[in-house]
This record gives structure tokens, sequence and C-alpha cells, in this order.
């Protein structure tokens, strides 16, 4: 009999990520969305190579260390799953 709580089986050679550590990569997935969708041209007018984006460059550095910190979060949670007590 095993002593401890064992986490669910995994398959050889995976790591395990915790449901909240998967829950933040989804939610920055969703982040990288809006600010694609942000970026994304509405007009002809805004392709052109004269055409500015009005965002504050420290505003667009915030949100992306913002977002490689929640990065950094959830891969410091992967792990490799314990061996099972035989």
């Amino acid at each position: 009999m095993s002593k401890g709580r064992r986490s669910p089986d995994a398959a050889p050679g995976c790591y395990q990520l915790p449901e909240d550590a998967h829950l933040t990569l989804e939610q920055t997935r969703d982040r990288l969305r809006l600010l694609a969708r942000l970026a994304a041209p509405r007009s002809p007018h805004d392709d052109l190579p004269e055409a500015e984006l009005s965002l504050a460059p420290a505003a667009l550095a915030h949100c992306f260390q913002e977002l490689a910190e929640r990065l950094d979060s959830s891969l410091r949670r992967v792990h490799w799953p314990e061996s099972p007590s035989a």
C-alpha cells in the first residue's frame, strides 16, 4: 500500500502542470489574443507604413512584462510526476 497522496498516472516522459498554472496559461493566451486584436489594422489606412498605433510604448512594455511574468510563474510550476511507490 502506498503512503501519501499520489498524482494521477501520467504518460512516461510527460510533464505535469497544476490546474491553476494551466488556467494562468489560458488567461495569458487570451490576453495575447486581445493585444493582437488591439494592434490589428481596422482600415486600409491602418496598414500603411506611416500608420501609428495609438498605444504608448511604456503601456505596451508593461503588457509584455506582465505576460512574461505570468508565463514564468506557470512554467516554474511544471514538474515531472513522482515515481509510484512499489
